[in-house]
C-alpha cells in the first residue's frame, strides 16, 4: 500500500480511500511474514474497558507530545545527519526506511509528562506512532515516499505556524465600557467624603460587595449584579481601614478600623468576636493601635496585620489561626505568634501600606511609604530581598501566580513588575500621568491586571506580553469641569467578575465588557464540520482559520491560521486524511496540508461562494449554488487541478440546487428547491434523468434518453469504468416513476454504499428512496413521513445522514433543532433482496431482459399506497438538540459509531447512535490564561483495544520492506483494475502522479532553516 512514485504511476486505477477501522484489527499472515524494518511494540491494554480507554487516550496524548517535541528540538546538527541519511538512500525514503531512521532520532517519550511512568512497550509504541505520523505529514501526496525536500518544507511550515501563533494574541480581547443596566445613585454621607475601599470575594457565601465609606463606622453590602444595597453592617465605632476573607473551612470575614478593633464576622456578617489591639498585640504596656492592612496567608493559616501608625520595623505581626474555635475561645485579643513576626528582619522606616501573600513561593511581600518592597521567606523566616526602584511611597501590591510576577505601585506614575524569586526588576509599565490609586487582578485570568490613577485614567494590562490592552477614562473630565457631574476622584478599584469592575471615589462607576460565550464552539458562524477518521479529530472552519479538536477529549489541539483569504463556507477532508479542501465565500478553493495548514495547490475557483466539496478517487467535485455550477476537478496531479467538466445545473426546475451526492461510479444526483431530483453524468456533464415533481408531473419531465456516440462511450468507459448496465437500461426504464413526489423543496440527499438506493429529504419532513441500477433506474421505491414531535407543526429536514456500517438507520435534523433516528432496515433489505434476485436472473440466462429493462415489467411497481408510503416510529428523538437548525450531520465511522451534528447556534455536538444520548459539546472555553470549567461532559465512545490493534497494524504495514520484484508483480496483477475502499484508514494506494516529489508550498528550492527553525 505504500509504494514509490513508479508504483503510483503504474497503478492509476486504484482508489485512494482508506479501509474501515474494523478491518484494521486483524493482521494478515502475508504481512506478518514480510521482513520489517523495525520491531513493533507488543503493547496491551487493561481488560477493563474504562481503564483501557483512559490509557489509550493518554497514549494518544503522548504520541502528540513526542511528535511536537521532535519538531521543537530540531537543530542544524540533527538536520545535517538526517540529510545525510536521505542522500545515502537516494534522496527518498519509503515508509519502512523512514521509520527505521527516525525512530533513532525521536526523543524518548514521557519527557513532557514526568509524572507519568511508561513501560518499554508503551515508549516504543508512542515513538513508532509519532514517527509514522511524521511520515504521513511529510508524504502528503501519498506517493509512498518522503523526500528531503518534502521533509524540509514541512518543518518550515510548522515553524512558521508556531511563530505566527506566538506572535498573535492568545484568544480574543474585549474592551470594557460603561455598564448600561447598572445605576449607582449612592453618595457618601459626609460632605467631601469618598467610598475609599471596595472588597469582593468570589468565594464568599453571601456574594456581596463590601464598600467602606470614609468617616463611617459601618459598611454596606451591595449586590454585585445590580449594585443595589442589601443592608448596612454595624460593629465598629470609627471609620474602617481594611478587610480580608478567610475561605473554607473558616468562611469568615475580618475587618479592622480606626477604633483599634479587629472584628470577625460569619458568612452572614453576624459578629463572632471583637478584639482590641491593646498591649497584647503591641507588646508595650498601655499602648493600643489599629491595623491599617490585613492579609490572610491560607497555606500557613496565618493572619498578618500592619500597624497603621507605627513606623518601626516591628509593625507587622501575625496570628496563627488553625480553626474557628480559636477565635471563639478568645474574648480578648489573641497574642500574636512570635515565630511569624518580621521585627528581626524588616527594615521599613515608614508605615506599611500593603501586604501581599505569594502562596506558591511561601513568601510575604510588604510595601511601605519608604518607597521599598521587602520580601520575606516564611519557611526559613528571613528577609530575602529589598526592592528599591521606586522614587515615592507605595500603596499597592499584587501577585501574579501564573507568571510569578509581583506588581507594585503608589505615588509614582508607573507600575513595576518584579521577579520575587530573584529579587530583580523585570519590567516597568508606563502610561499613567499621575499617582496610582489602585491595582487589581481580573478574576479567572492568569495575566490581566487593571490600574486606575487619581485622575480617573484606567489601564488594562497583559503582564504576560507586557502590553496595555485598553486605556480609558473612568469619568468625563469635561463634564466634571462644567459642573454637569460630580467629580469622581478615584480611590479604589475592585473586580466584581471577569467582565465587570467597579471604581469608587466620591461616587461609584461600573464598567462591563462583552466577552465570548465559552459554552459554544465558536463566536462566529460555522459553515461546515469534518471528522478525520485516521487522526480521530474534528475539524471546524471559523472565518478563514481551521480549528482542530481531539475527538477523544473534546479539547482544541491547534489552529491553522489564515489558510484562505475569504470566509470558509465548505470543507472536506481528502481521501487518505492527509489533505483538507476548503472553499470560501469568494469562490476560491484550496488544498492544504492537514497537519500544518500549508498550501498544497489551488483549484479553479468558482465565480461565487463555494457551497459543497466532495472528494472521490482521482477527482474533486465542487458546487456553487449562486453560480449554479458543479465543477469536476482532476486530482491526479499534486501541484495543479485541471477542470474536467463543468455541469450547468441552472436548467428548468433544477435551477436552485441545494446539494448533491455521488454514487461511487459516474452519476451525480442533485436536489432542488423546485421539488426536483436530477441526475447528471460526469463523463458528459449533462442531465440524464429527473424525478417527477409536484409542479409538473411525468408529462413535464424530459425523457431520460442519451445520445452517445461510440467515441464518447469509450471515453466514459475509460474514465469512469466499464459498467454500462445503468446507461444501457436508462432509456428502457423510461421516466414513468409513479405518482409519489416531493411536495416541497428537496433539501438534501445521500447515496447508499451497500444498497441500490438514493435517499432525498424535503421541507415537509418526508424522505423518499429512489432505486438505482440494477433496480429500476431512478424510480420511486419508498417514502417515509418522519415524526419530529408536535404533529401540528411542519418540520423542514435540513440535514441527513446514514448509519455506518450497516446503513439500516437514517439520522435527520430539522430547522427547528430536533434530531431523529429512524430504522429503515426493511427498506434496505427489500432493495438488497431485489438486487440479489435481479443479478441471479442475469447470470442464469436473462441478461438481455435485465439490460433492456424488460425484466421489470413482471415486477410490482412501487406506487402511492400504504405498502410503499408509510409513517415510521422513531428509534429516538431529541427535541431542541440545537438552538436553531441542524446544518450538518456526520457519522464518525468507528467500531462504536458516533453521530456528530453542527447547528446554526455555532455548536458542534456528539450523540449516541443507539439512544440519542447527548455525549458532549465542543466548547471553546475562555482565551488562554483564563480558567474555565466545561458545562458538558465530553464522552466520545470508543473500543480502545480495537483502536490499539488498528494503530499497530498501521505500524506493521509501514514497516514492511517490499522488494522491487514484488512491486512489479503487484503492478502487473492490478493494472487497469479498480479498487474502492471505504473511508477510515490511511492504508490507501498512492496517488497516480508522474511528477517528482514536491515541496509543501510548491517551492522548488530548499529553504534556509536557520531563520525558520522553531524555538
Amino acid at each position: 500500500a505504500l509504494g514509490g512514485p513508479r508504483e503510483a504511476a503504474r497503478r492509476p486505477g486504484l482508489a485512494r480511500c482508506p479501509s474501515p477501522p474494523a478491518e484494521a484489527t486483524t493482521m494478515n499472515s502475508t504481512l506478518l511474514a514480510k521482513r520489517l524494518s523495525i520491531r513493533p511494540s507488543k503493547l496491551t491494554l487493561p481488560s477493563d474497558p474504562v481503564l483501557a480507554a483512559q490509557e489509550y487516550i493518554s497514549l494518544r496524548q503522548s504520541i502528540r507530545d513526542a511528535f511536537e517535541s521532535f519538531l521543537r528540538n530540531l537543530n542544524l546538527q540533527s538536520l545535517h545527519k538526517l540529510e545525510q541519511e536521505f542522500e545515502r538512500h537516494g534522496g527518498d525514503l519509503n515508509s519502512s526506511t523512514f521509520l527505521k531512521i527516525f525512530e533513532k532520532v525521536f526523543p524518548e517519550p514521557g519527557v513532557a509528562q514526568p509524572n507519568r511512568s511508561m513501560s518499554a512497550n508503551q515508549k516504543r509504541f508512542v515513538q513508532q506512532m509519532a514517527c509514522l505520523t511524521l511520515f504521513e505529514c511529510v508524504d502528503v501526496d501519498q506517493s509512498g515516499e518522503a523526500s528531503w525536500m518534502e521533509f524540509v518544507e514541512f518543518v518550515c511550515a510548522i515553524a512558521e505556524e508556531l511563530r505566527m501563533q506566538a506572535a498573535e494574541e492568545s484568544g480574543q480581547t474585549f474592551d470594557f465600557h460603561p455598564a448600561e443596566q447598572v445605576a449607582v445613585p449612592f453618595r457618601p454621607a459626609g460632605p467631601k467624603c469618598l467610598f475609599d475601599k471596595v472588597f469582593f470575594w468570589p468565594d464568599h457565601p453571601s456574594e456581596s460587595a463590601v464598600i467602606f465609606e470614609e468617616g463611617q463606622p459601618g459598611f454596606h453590602l451591595h449586590r454585585p449584579k445590580t449594585l443595589a444595597r442589601k443592608r448596612r453592617i454595624e460593629g465598629h465605632h470609627q471609620e474602617l481601614l481594611s478587610a480580608t476573607f478567610l475561605p473554607e473551612p473558616f468562611r469568615c470575614t475580618v475587618t479592622s478600623g480606626n477604633d483599634n478593633l479587629v472584628c470577625f464576622w460569619d458568612e452572614n456578617f453576624n459578629m463572632i468576636r471583637k478584639w482590641t489591639l491593646d498591649q497584647t498585640w503591641t507588646g508595650e504596656k498601655g499602648k493600643v493601635t489599629c491595623a491599617g492592612v490585613l492579609c490572610w496567608c491560607h497555606e500557613i493559616q496565618a493572619l498578618y496585620a500592619a500597624d497603621h501608625f507605627s513606623e518601626k520595623p516591628d509593625g507587622v505581626r501575625a496570628w496563627r489561626i488553625r480553626d474557628m474555635d480559636m477565635i471563639r475561645a478568645h474574648e480578648v485579643c489573641m497574642e500574636p505568634d512570635k515565630r511569624l513576626g518580621l521585627a528581626k528582619h524588616s527594615t521599613h522606616t515608614r508605615a506599611v501600606q500593603a501586604i501581599c501573600w505569594m502562596g506558591p513561593l511561601k513568601c510575604l511581600a510588604t510595601a511601605s511609604l519608604d518607597t521599598t518592597v521587602q520580601i520575606f521567606d516564611l519557611v526559613e523566616m528571613k528577609r530575602t530581598y529589598v526592592l528599591s526602584q521606586h522614587k515615592r511611597g507605595l500603596t499597592c501590591l499584587q501577585y501574579c501566580p501564573k507568571n510569578h510576577m509581583l506588581l507594585s505601585g503608589g505615588f509614582d506614575n508607573y507600575i513595576n513588575i518584579w521577579d520575587p524569586g530573584a529579587g530583580t526588576l523585570s519590567f516597568t509599565l508606563e502610561g499613567h500621568e499621575c499617582s496610582i490609586a489602585g491595582i487589581c487582578p481580573i478574576p479567572d485570568t492568569d495575566y490581566e491586571f487593571m490600574s486606575v490613577d487619581f485622575e480617573g485614567q484606567v489601564r488594562l494590562w497583559d503582564v504576560r506580553r507586557l502590553v496595555c490592552l485598553q486605556s480609558f477614562c473612568a469619568t468625563d473630565r469635561q463634564a466634571e469641569k462644567n459642573g454637569e457631574i460630580e467629580a469622581l476622584e478615584p480611590r479604589a478599584i475592585c473586580p466584581l467578575s471577569r467582565d465587570r469592575i467597579i471604581i469608587s471615589g466620591r461616587r461609584m462607576v461600573v464598567f462591563d465588557r462583552e466577552a465570548s460565550d465559552p459554552r459554544v464552539t465558536a463566536d462566529w458562524p460555522i459553515h461546515a464540520v469534518a471528522f478525520n477518521e485516521r487522526r480521530i479529530e474534528i475539524v471546524t472552519p471559523i472565518k478563514n482559520d481551521l480549528y482542530v479538536w481531539c475527538a477523544l477529549t473534546g479539547q482544541m489541539r491547534t489552529v491553522h491560521d489564515n489558510v484562505i483569504e475569504g470566509t470558509i463556507t465548505a470543507l472536506t477532508i481528502g481521501l487518505g486524511c492527509r489533505r483538507v479542501f476548503v472553499g470560501a465565500d469568494d469562490g476560491e478553493i484550496l488544498a492544504v496540508n492537514y497537519a500544518c495548514g500549508a498550501l498544497l495547490k489551488k483549484l479553479t475557483p468558482h465565480a461565487y461562494e463555494v457551497t459543497q466539496i466532495t472528494c472521490i478517487p482521482e477527482k474533486v467535485l465542487t458546487l456553487s449554488v449562486p453560480e449554479k455550477v458543479i465543477v469536476v476537478h482532476d486530482d491526479n496531479d499534486p501541484d495543479r487541478a485541471a477542470v474536467l467538466k463543468r455541469i450547468d445545473v441552472s436548467g428548468p426546475m433544477g435551477g436552485s440546487i441545494t446539494g448533491f451526492a455521488f454514487d461511487g461510479r459516474d452519476i451525480i444526483a442533485g436536489t432542488s428547491e423546485e421539488q426536483a431530483v436530477v441526475w447528471y453524468n460526469m463523463a458528459f456533464g449533462k442531465e440524464v434523468a429527473r424525478a417527477p415533481h409536484a409542479r409538473g408531473g411525468d408529462d413535464d419531465a424530459p425523457a431520460p434518453t442519451l445520445q452517445r456516440p461510440p467515441r464518447r462511450l469509450k471515453e466514459a468507459a475509460a474514465n469512469f469504468g466499464d459498467d454500462t448496465t445503468e446507461l444501457s437500461s436508462l432509456k428502457a426504464s423510461g421516466s414513468s416513476h409513479g405518482e409519489v413526489v416531493h411536495n416541497a423543496a428537496v433539501t438534501c440527499c445521500a447515496y447508499f454504499k451497500d444498497a441500490p438506493l438514493l435517499a432525498t429529504a424535503d421541507a415537509e419532513g418526508s424522505v423518499i428512496f429512489w432505486s438505482v441500477p440494477p433496480l429500476r433506474t431512478y424510480s420511486f421505491f419508498n417514502k417515509l413521513d418522519l415524526n419530529f414531535g408536535d404533529p401540528s407543526l411542519t418540520f423542514s429536514i435540513s440535514a441527513l445522514a446514514l448509519s455506518w456500517p450497516d446503513e439500516e438507520f437514517i439520522y435527520a435534523g430539522v430547522e427547528r433543532g430536533n434530531l431523529a433516528c429512524v430504522c429503515i432496515r426493511h427498506v434496505v433489505d427489500n432493495a438488497k433482496a431485489l438486487r440479489t434476485d435481479i443479478l441471479r436472473r442475469k447470470e442464469s440466462g436473462e441478461a438481455a431482459e435485465v439490460i433492456s429493462g424488460r425484466i421489470f415489467d413482471a415486477m410490482p411497481k412501487p406506487c402511492d399506497s400504504p405498502e410503499y408510503v408509510m409513517q415510521m416510529d422513531n428509534v429516538w428523538l431529541v427535541e431542541k438538540a440545537h438552538r436553531g437548525s441542524i446544518d450538518r450531520i456526520v457519522v464518525c465511522r468507528r467500531k462504536l459509531p458516533v453521530v456528530l451534528t453542527l447547528g446554526s447556534d455555532a455548536c458542534v455536538r456528539i450523540w449516541s447512535h443507539e439512544t440519542g444520548e447527548a455525549l458532549g459539546t465542543l466548547e471553546q472555553g475562555l482565551p488562554e490564561g483564563l480558567s474555565y470549567e466545561r458545562e458538558t461532559n465530553w464522552r466520545f465512545p470508543m473500543e480502545a483495544h480495537e483502536e490499539l490493534q488498528r494503530d499497530m497494524l498501521f505500524i506493521t504495514e509501514a514497516a514492511a520492506e517490499k522488494e522491487e520484484s514484488e512491486d512489479e508483480s503487484d503492478s502487473e496483477n492490478t493494472s487497469g483494475s479498480r479498487s474502492e475502499v471505504p473511508l477510515g484508514d490511511s492504508r490507501q494506494p498512492p496517488q497516480p502522479s508522474a511528477a517528482a516529489p514536491r515541496p509543501l508550498g510548491g517551492s522548488k528550492s530548499s529553504p534556509d532553516l536557520r531563520s525558520t527553525m522553531p524555538s
